[in-house]
């Protein structure tokens, strides 16, 4: 694999076909509802409340997917890309990283969050590498903590020893009254 990973954010769902693999929708403790999709080894997810939205990737370098995003981030290695977003009535603030570390399974990936409870977990293992490699079979997976208006990601990448993980939080900031 030589293609480059990487996270993208836009104001509203970009114009753009995607082939879905898995998806859910799930709703965060403040209301916040995400429409969730592992769209091949990479994910999309829809976060709406009210009008105002956004809408993330972690993709390989796809030349199809829209020029107009807030942001674009190669994801190198020993790179943390953290980031705050605001627009409308949402704060989202996103962690990323691209670890020389290769999850085997879902289970193995929430286990190295730590004491973190999950609401829901989203996975999609790609079985087109053969089981007898002896290389673990990539997978993404996406873990929900409603309570925290958190979601969690991972990709990973056994071919190149690599794992992209994330953790996005999304907030309706107070409105102060004066």
């Amino acid at each position: 694999m030589s293609e480059s990973i990487y996270f993208s954010l836009y104001q509203k769902p970009p114009d753009y076909h995607v082939r879905i693999f898995e998806s859910v929708d799930w709703t965060l403790g403040n209301g916040v509802t995400l429409e969730v999709s592992i769209i091949g080894k990479s994910h999309r997810v829809i976060s709406r409340k009210g009008n105002d939205s956004f809408t993330e990737f972690i993709t390989c370098f796809d030349h199809n997917l829209p020029q107009n995003s807030l942001e674009t981030k190669c994801l190198k290695p020993g790179i943390i890309h953290h980031q705050e977003y605001r627009y409308g009535d949402l704060k989202y603030q996103v962690n990323v990283k691209n670890v020389s570390q290769v999850f085997n399974t879902m289970e193995d990936f929430t286990d190295f969050l730590g004491d973190v409870s999950f609401s829901d977990t989203l996975t999609h293992v790609f079985t087109s590498i053969s089981e007898n490699s002896g290389m673990s079979l990539p997978f993404t997976g996406l873990a929900l903590n409603a309570g925290t208006n958190t979601f969690h990601t991972v990709h990973t990448y056994p071919e190149i020893n690599i794992s992209i993980i994330s953790s996005t939080n999304i907030e309706l900031p107070s409105l102060s009254i004066a």
